[in-house]
């Protein structure tokens, strides 16, 4: 979690509870493919992300929205449909749930001015919306990289094997590994990789020891081999598949999609949770503008749609570029090259250049802005890097004539 989704948890007096739930991770570390490592802050301001557990964190949520706020939560109830009707003039929903949480299947209706379904990347909620073509545009790609995820454990002390103030990452071109620190001193990995090629190093023991053992030989000590036989081998693990979609609008009627339903992406920018606590203080603060009535939910959602459908597609095409970056870029002098400038002119003009992941994790600067404006400052980087270049040859061959064409 960035200081983007956190925003939201401080508007309701939460964040810090959740972050004490976590750890603070100030950058990453590189490990190549000869057992090197590289430390690269996120920023020199000392910025960092908080790594915590999904699975924690919902039931943390779940508690306080109803010891707090006396939030009712029903277990056990699958979102089947929704019949929307006019009444005085203002939409009114009846949801219908398939309830398995007794001895015998039953059907419950709810009634609701407003629905919100913020119900993950294979959205029933926006399905239904599809089916009665009240969206307007949806793409879904299903991409042809899968993940594997793995646990490094803590050492036989029980301190952490790693730097637990860091994300690690195993760039190696075409896939990575990347591991997140977690409050027992473990650490929680996921392997990144075509499918082609997962196909191939899980095809048995042999070649999965011998894969893990060329790429990543440091995190094979830490693991051991007998781990990754017992993991990927004998339980027979299946890759899950990364998923990314685009919805325009966001809303029709009195629903309104949020988090992975509007705009799922590949996790590559560590974004997807965040923008989805940001979809819900954006909600919050148009409703603030319009008012709650039922005569303006229409305005509210409407606003809601103009204003973070353009973010939601340029984020998931962030995320995927990253991804590049993240697996092969990384790993190559020109990057830091780049970074190095980026960081100087951050440092000569911090008012008006902001490098590009130190504006999408900590700040609330809208990721369409974001878009934009890395794309303008890849650029002048780009002619920075040329210039420096030239510059640089030209002296070179200056010297050249100086000191040994004209003595």
């Amino acid at each position: 979690m960035s200081p983007r989704g956190q925003f939201a948890l401080r508007e309701i007096g939460l964040e810090d509870k959740v972050l004490a739930q976590g750890i603070l991770a100030k950058g990453r570390i590189v490990h190549d493919g000869k057992g090197n490592k590289f430390r690269s802050p996120y920023n020199e301001k000392g910025e960092g992300i908080v790594s915590l557990r999904r699975t924690r964190l919902n039931a943390f949520l779940i508690q306080e929205a109803e010891e707090t706020y006396k939030i009712p939560f029903h277990f056990r109830h699958t979102f089947e449909r929704c019949d929307t009707s006019d009444q005085h003039g203002a939409p009114t929903t009846v949801c219908v749930f398939r309830n398995t949480s007794g001895e015998k299947e039953t059907m419950v209706k709810a009634q609701a001015d407003l629905v919100i379904g913020s119900d993950g990347a294979h959205s029933v909620v926006r399905q239904d919306l599809q089916n009665k073509r009240k969206i307007g545009m949806f793409q879904q790609e299903y991409h042809d990289h899968g993940y594997m995820e793995l646990v490094v454990p803590s050492g036989n002390d029980g301190q952490p094997q790693m730097e637990l103030d860091m994300l690690h990452i195993w760039p190696r071109g075409e896939f990575m590994l990347i591991t997140f620190p977690n409050l027992d001193n473990t650490f929680s990995g996921t392997l990144f990789m075509p499918f082609e090629k997962l196909d191939e190093v899980m095809q048995g023991e042999e070649v999965l020891l011998k894969f893990f053992n060329a790429e990543f030989p440091d995190l094979v000590r830490l693991v051991g081999e007998s781990y990754l036989k017992r993991h990927f081998v004998e339980k027979k693990k299946r890759p899950g598949r990364l998923i990314s979609n685009k919805v325009e609008p966001y809303h029709a009627d009195n629903i309104v999609l949020i988090g992975d339903a509007a705009h799922a992406m590949v996790p590559f920018y560590g974004q997807g949770m965040n923008a989805g606590f940001e979809d819900c203080l954006i909600l919050d603060r148009i409703f603030q503008k319009y008012g709650h009535s039922k005569a303006n939910l229409g305005r509210v959602l409407k606003e809601f749609s103009r204003v973070r459908c353009k973010d939601g597609h340029a984020i998931s095409e962030m995320a995927f570029k990253h991804y590049v970056e993240l697996r092969s870029d990384i790993a190559g002098v020109t990057f830091y090259m780049r970074k190095f400038v980026d960081n100087m002119l951050f440092r000569l003009l911090p008012k008006t250049w902001v490098p590009e992941y130190t504006m999408v994790a900590f700040t609330d600067m809208p990721y369409s802005v974001c878009l934009k404006e890395t794309e303008r400052q890849s650029r002048i980087i780009t002619s920075t890097l040329i210039f420096c270049g030239i510059a640089f040859f030209g002296i070179l061959v200056a010297l050249f004539f100086k000191f040994w064409v004209w003595p």
